[in-house]
Parts: structure tokens; C-alpha cells; sequence
């Protein structure tokens, strides 16, 4: 029996602060999450990392992360950051 399906969306603004959990969904909801999001052309990358997702779920809708996770949340923006850049053609070097 496979686990349920979970996810988690975060949000980042620097003038805001840490980044900020903004969705949170499991099951057949996070499923319709994931499906509307390959209709949209400005949909924002999918990271899988179950230990990550594992510590961010615990947290409420709109909470802001703890110093804990700000070096894997860091590490997890650069990634999305660099795969942005290399799908809109971004010379990183």
C-alpha cells in the first residue's frame, strides 16, 4: 500500500521575511493540485523531498518557517531558482 500523496507550497518574498507556507494537501486534493498545475504555463517548479515535506506539513497555512529549515528551504530556492533560469534560456555563469 502506497502512502498517501502530500504536498506542500511555499512562498518567498524577501521584504517579507522568511519564506511562508501558502498550500498544504494530501490525498485526492493534492492529486488536483499537481493536474491544474500542468495547465498553467507560470506554474512554479515540483521538488520532491520527502524529509523536507515531512517538517513543512507540521507547520500551519501562512506560517512562516523556523531557523531550522532555513539552510534546506535555501538550498530548495537556488534549485528552483536555477531550473527557472535554464527553461527561460538564463545564462548562470
Amino acid at each position: 500500500m502506497s502512502a498517501e500523496l502530500r504536498i506542500v507550497g511555499l512562498k518567498y518574498e524577501p521584504a517579507e521575511g522568511a519564506p511562508q507556507v501558502i498550500l498544504k494537501a494530501s490525498g485526492e486534493l493534492a492529486e488536483a493540485v499537481l493536474r491544474e498545475r500542468l495547465r498553467s504555463a507560470a506554474a512554479a517548479p515540483v521538488v520532491k523531498n520527502e524529509a523536507l515535506l515531512e517538517q513543512l506539513y507540521r507547520l500551519p497555512v501562512d506560517g512562516r518557517i523556523g531557523a531550522e529549515l532555513y539552510r534546506a528551504v535555501a538550498v530548495l530556492l537556488a534549485h528552483v531558482l536555477t531550473v527557472e533560469a535554464e527553461m527561460n534560456g538564463d545564462n548562470l555563469a
